[in-house]
């Protein structure tokens, strides 16, 4: 096992905690462990969850919207508004992934 004990406990906390997934369903998934908390995990959570907050995704989420590549995530979550309502989108999701990487966007549980 190459992932240290205190990135288990964060990438669980975070999944399950502030996205709410079961611990079950994660650990099924062991390969989230080996994406980055701040490039993906907290920066993509965190979006769709202001997405749902807005009205704008109404579907449950799946682990698998961790998994896919940038370009495929952009496409489905953000590039599918048009407009106003999509630039705001990128810029707010590139506002996460600068704050994550910044270690300055807050994962509170919610």
């Amino acid at each position: 096992m190459t992932t240290s004990e205190d990135k288990i406990k964060a990438v669980m906390d975070f999944l399950v905690n502030v996205m709410g997934f079961s611990a079950s369903s994660v650990v099924k998934q062991p390969h989230l462990l080996d994406l980055s908390m701040e490039k993906r995990l907290v920066p993509r959570g965190l979006f769709l969850k202001d997405l749902m907050s807005k009205g704008l995704l109404e579907k449950e989420l799946v682990l698998s919207m961790f998994e896919i590549s940038e370009e495929k995530f952009l496409k489905r979550f953000v590039y599918c508004y048009e407009g106003e309502e999509g630039s705001e989108l990128l810029k707010l999701y590139n506002e996460n992934l600068k704050l994550a990487a910044e270690g300055k966007l807050k994962t509170e549980r919610l």
